[in-house]
């Protein structure tokens, strides 16, 4: 249930729970007061029998003196007491005090009040009373009236008040003690767990335990506040590992450039010294030191290249192209080059998708991965070129081991295939070929000369950037296959 719900629920509950309670016990006070009323009117009724049967003497009603009532004086106590009246509403005897007559402060009591509740019992806080008329030959000659006080209940009474006062004070504690019982499982609780998580992450403490799973709004923001330290932690994690690249990338860069630059410095310094050399001579210094110039631009080049791919403010521009023309244009430019390094090429092209591409940083990645191939497959190898679509199948020179592997990697999507005939990547070298400034070391112990480090890092990205993904398989006696996913439209 949510929050908001439970909180309304309970605020009524406390609002109309006390009124109920109340409205119960004083239903159980009146329940007992009848019950007791019934048993008092049975026990009073015996003892008003001989009152009633000497009050119904005719002879006591009459304007007389006191003597004739001297016999009833007897029958009163503390307890019961008695009024005698004439029909015209005149007092004629009262049991609390002195008789009374016409003549010695007669009380008079108005007919309609006087004739009302005859017969009727009537129950009240203290007192049971009586009225009762008196008839003499067919007429009405008096009425008496009986009060008797009711002994029992009043000494009950205090009794009563302390169990009444008694079960509300319970009631009231009982349902202090729920609300807060409720308030503290629902709200308390929870918020005080929840700061201690937040003060625990803001001193950077790692908390192991999760908070329990509930669907009200106090666990929507308890998750939200999971969700919230997993991201940060996340990002700072990720900020920690651009930071550590970026550190490994100006070391690389550095230890990179001193070999170039040391190369210009030394060209630098014969051609600008006064000896005579020969003019082959010069040709050849000039000639090292525009190539380490050359060199040194491109490492540059690549590194704001990898920087602004990595950059979410930077945009590509994506074109839709026909991809069987787009990749037979793309894959025939590496026939040549390959001839050139004594590397037989094996290109395949099965598509008829279109696809939405930034044409020349697709020419990019292709050209590192294939330059990279290139550099690592042995004299007259093989090397494999394809783009197959995902409703075709896979070429023969790939790794055969790959085959279930790459049809479940290439679900909706196109594969570009870049093989290699020569020594298999170890496992710990694959595991971060994708990281800047990782290169594998060929048979004779040494990266790839003239290659800067960031050539495979700059192709992951440029796969990420178009929606896709890429990743390095490597198997003994057949070579690396470096495989680049391309969603198709």
């Amino acid at each position: 249930m949510k929050l908001k719900y439970w909180l309304m629920i309970a605020f009524l509950i406390v609002m109309f729970l006390p009124v109920v309670t109340g409205w119960t016990l004083f239903s159980l006070y009146n329940h007992y007061n009848d019950q007791r009323a019934v048993s008092e009117y049975v026990e009073l009724s015996s003892r008003m029998a001989p009152i009633e049967q000497a009050l119904s003497d005719p002879s006591l009603y009459q304007l007389q003196s006191s003597q004739p009532h001297e016999e009833l004086s007897k029958l009163a106590n503390d307890q019961v007491s008695f009024n005698l009246y004439l029909p015209s509403g005149i007092r004629v005897y009262a049991s609390e005090s002195d008789a009374l007559s016409v003549g010695v402060g007669g009380y008079n009591v108005r007919g309609a009040e006087l004739y009302r509740d005859l017969y009727d019992m009537q129950l009240k806080h203290r007192t049971f009373s009586l009225k009762k008329p008196v008839w003499e030959k067919g007429e009405l000659i008096g009425i008496y009236e009986i009060t008797m006080l009711r002994t029992d209940w009043l000494e009950g009474i205090s009794l009563r008040t302390a169990w009444v006062v008694g079960c509300l004070v319970i009631f009231f504690a009982a349902l202090y003690g729920t609300v807060l019982w409720l308030l503290s499982r629902k709200l308390f609780r929870p918020m005080q767990r929840l700061m201690e998580r937040m003060d625990a992450f803001a001193q950077g403490t790692d908390v192991k335990d999760s908070f329990p799973v509930r669907y009200d709004e106090m666990g929507i923001l308890m998750q939200q506040f999971d969700a919230m330290q997993d991201t940060v932690r996340r990002t700072q994690i990720k900020v920690k590992q651009e930071q550590k690249e970026k550190e490994l990338m100006v070391a690389s860069l550095s230890h990179d450039l001193k070999t170039p630059l040391m190369s210009i410095s030394a060209s630098a310094e014969v051609l600008s010294d006064d000896r005579q050399l020969e003019h082959l001579e010069r040709r050849e210094y000039r000639e090292v030191l525009f190539g380490n110039v050359k060199r040194m631009k491109q490492m540059i080049s690549e590194l704001e290249m990898y920087t602004a791919l990595g950059s979410s403010e930077s945009e590509m521009v994506m074109v839709e192209v026909e991809g069987e023309e787009f990749f037979d244009m793309l894959l025939g430019r590496y026939g040549g080059l390959a001839e050139r390094e004594h590397v037989d090429v094996r290109t395949v092209v099965r598509t008829d998708h279109l696809y939405r591409v930034h044409p020349e940083q697709l020419m990019r990645l292709t050209d590192n991965l294939i330059t990279n191939a290139l550099r690592y497959t042995r004299t007259n190898g093989v090397m494999g070129l394809g783009v197959i679509a995902s409703d075709q199948p896979l070429p023969k020179w790939i790794i055969p081991s790959l085959g279930l592997e790459l049809n479940e990697y290439r679900i909706g999507s196109t594969l570009i295939l870049v093989h290699n005939e020569g020594q298999a990547i170890p496992g710990e070298q694959l595991d971060r070929i994708f990281e800047p400034y990782v290169q594998h070391l060929n048979q004779k112990g040494k990266g790839g000369a003239g290659s800067s480090g960031l050539g495979l890092s700059i192709a992951k990205r440029i796969a990420i950037r178009h929606g896709g993904d890429m990743r390095m398989w490597s198997s003994e006696g057949y070579g690396t296959l470096a495989v680049c996913r391309l969603p198709e439209i």
